[in-house]
């Protein structure tokens, strides 16, 4: 996974997150307001299939990230040194821990 494809994936799961909360509060002001059984459960198949999606990249972004700091493990940017790219190093790039794999 390049860098960019880690920070895109980064940018929909926020998008994501974001999404479902509205989605979220629509879906309690609708039942609220007693609005017609269809429209819920259309929104609760919405909701649904966010949080499928959201998992989804949840998960390939743990994948992809260091299980101490987060962060991609094989690339850093540094002021000083500008961005730094090992994917070879058995050791996160930001926090200095081994990776398993």
């Amino acid at each position: 996974m390049t860098p960019q494809d880690y920070d895109r994936q980064r940018m929909q799961s926020n998008f994501l997150e974001s999404l479902l909360a509205v989605l979220v509060i629509g879906l309690f002001v609708l039942a609220i307001f007693g609005m017609g059984g269809e429209l819920l459960i259309a929104m609760a198949v919405v909701i649904a299939g966010v949080l499928v999606n959201l998992y989804r990249l949840h998960h390939a972004i743990t994948d992809y990230s260091c299980p101490s700091c987060g962060e991609l493990p094989h690339e850093r940017v540094d002021e000083r040194a500008g961005r730094q790219h090992d994917p070879a190093t058995p050791n996160c790039l930001h926090c200095g821990k081994e990776l398993s794999e």
